[in-house]
């Protein structure tokens, strides 16, 4: 009951921003900001992009692409931004065309979405991503108490080791960057490129 009671709150824009903040988004966004670099004057989809925040850190030459399920992040986001282009839709099925974007990014996503939908998830964004793809979520890590306290209360019913997320990524890219660090969660961040064999 507790859980739902917070799911519910925290699914507020406002209040799911200041979690995020809470939580790390500042520490994680200073990871990723180097990989965001690359989208310089590029088409970067920012699938599960929950209120936006990461177009903060993209280049101003950017042309930014928020999707995401939920109608009230987009509500969110559409209170920071009119300018920049949203879809509402399913990460298992994205509504663009086959190349049509140079570089995806995928935030704390992969732990909401089960295996079918996430193996999904990897093939549509191997299909609509032109470049590259920059991966990052928290991993589950049996041994750390923290992350097993704040994995209790996530709204994300599919936490997953660094591995079973490796092997459901490298099945559509090529890795060519990983690193894993620690905040309060413990995490794991990849890039790769979309396997044309595959195709």
């Amino acid at each position: 009951m507790l859980t739902g009671i917070v799911h519910r709150v925290v699914s507020k824009p406002w209040i799911y921003d200041s979690v995020q903040k809470l939580a790390g988004r500042d520490q994680n966004y200073r990871r990723l900001a180097p990989h965001l670099a690359e989208a310089s004057c590029k088409t970067l989809l920012d699938l599960g992009a929950g209120t936006g925040e990461c177009a903060r850190i993209v280049p101003a030459s950017t042309t930014y692409i928020w999707l995401d399920r939920d109608p009230e992040k987009l509500r969110g986001f559409r209170r920071k931004t009119s300018d920049e282009r949203a879809l509402l839709g399913e990460a298992a099925q994205i509504g663009l065309k086959n190349k049509s974007v140079d570089i995806a990014v995928c935030v704390a996503v992969s732990h909401h979405l089960a295996d079918p939908e996430l193996r999904a998830a990897f093939r549509e964004l191997a299909r609509v991503c032109r470049l590259k793809l920059i991966f990052l979520d928290a991993v589950r890590l049996e041994s750390s108490a923290v992350s097993n306290f704040l994995w209790k209360y996530d709204r994300g019913s599919y936490p997953r080791n660094t591995e079973a997320l490796r092997a459901a990524m490298a099945e559509w890219f090529e890795i060519e960057h990983e690193e894993r660090y620690s905040i309060y969660h413990h995490y794991w961040l990849a890039t790769g490129r979309p396997k044309a064999a595959r195709l």
